[in-house]
């Protein structure tokens, strides 16, 4: 299993499909948890910490190295797949639920 540190790389392999998928990733990391497909952890190092993104299906680990890279991540993401603003993800998930086209 090979690190990967170029998120733009790593979402490429893994490909997030569909609203749920993507909101599952943006928690995983938000939270350092499991999520979906997702399964995001927290190591403590000298200056700050290391992030771990793995996700079901897909080999390679992301390695987010700072906080400003996880945040730098988060809102690629929301603003890539799920064409939300800084701090929208919630509202634009909850709107594909009210419409019920979250896949």
């Amino acid at each position: 299993m090979a690190k990967i540190t170029n998120y733009e790389d790593w979402l490429n392999g893994v490909k997030p499909e569909g609203d749920e998928d993507i909101y599952d990733l943006y928690n995983s990391v938000s939270n350092f948890e499991g999520s979906g497909r997702y399964y995001t952890s927290k190591e403590v190092k000298n200056d700050g910490y290391d992030y771990f993104v793995k996700a079901d299906g897909f080999e390679d680990e992301l390695h987010l190295d700072s906080d400003e890279t996880k945040f730098a991540f988060l809102n690629h993401v929301k603003t890539t797949y799920a064409g939300a603003s800084e701090d929208d993800i919630d509202k634009w998930h909850e709107l594909k639920e009210k419409l019920g086209r979250t896949d």
